[in-house]
């Protein structure tokens, strides 16, 4: 192991000098085809209350919808549109995508802008990250670091029911299963029985 010299500047304590480690440390270099794309998060951010308590699918769906912020060269936030097979494709549990974006969006890290269907026109959801600026130029809102460890536990303890028994209400006429009909067939003997 090198010796480390004080007087010397361009070297580190291991006797590596600070090019060659910034070298391996640095963004990776811009190409064409968009892979190498990346995005940087604040220490502050990963160590935040409404980060540290996300839920595993809440998790990806936060990184999904970053991923896609990226593919748009980070010039469309505010515009940014995932669907819901994407979201399950990259690992969010099908039935619980809704309750991913209430939590992001509960947590302050994502706005969302809600769409709808209808008359075979879709309006898809379209997404903002708060801790980046959006496509008009406006800096980031940062919402996230108005959320307590306080208001994460209400989340999980109550809240989450409330957002859910908000979502089932909007719109959605409720099927009876296939396999308990409210009408039972009668059975053979039954029939027997009544004639």
């Amino acid at each position: 192991m090198a010796e480390f010299n004080s007087r010397d500047k361009s070297r580190t304590s291991s006797g590596k000098t600070r090019s060659l480690v910034r070298k391996h440390t640095a963004p990776p270099s811009a190409s064409d085809d968009g892979s190498l794309r990346w995005q940087w998060l604040t220490i502050q951010l990963l160590e935040s209350a409404a980060f540290t308590t996300l839920s595993a699918n809440a998790c990806r769906a936060f990184f999904r919808i970053v991923i896609e912020y990226l593919s748009h060269a980070a010039l469309q936030n505010g515009r940014l549109v995932v669907t819901h097979h994407q979201f399950v494709s990259y690992g969010v549990t099908g039935e619980y995508v809704a309750d991913a974006l209430d939590e992001l969006e509960y947590k302050g890290l994502v706005k969302v802008r809600r769409g709808r269907a209808g008359s075979g026109v879709a309006h898809p959801n379209l997404f903002t990250l708060t801790f980046v600026g959006d496509l008009e130029g406006a800096p980031p809102t940062d919402e996230w670091k108005r959320c307590t460890a306080e208001r994460c536990r209400k989340w999980s303890e109550t809240d989450r029911k409330i957002a859910a028994d908000k979502r089932g209400r909007l719109g959605r006429k409720k099927k009876t299963s296939l396999r308990d009909p409210e009408i039972r067939p009668l059975r053979d003997s039954e029939i027997r029985r009544a004639s």
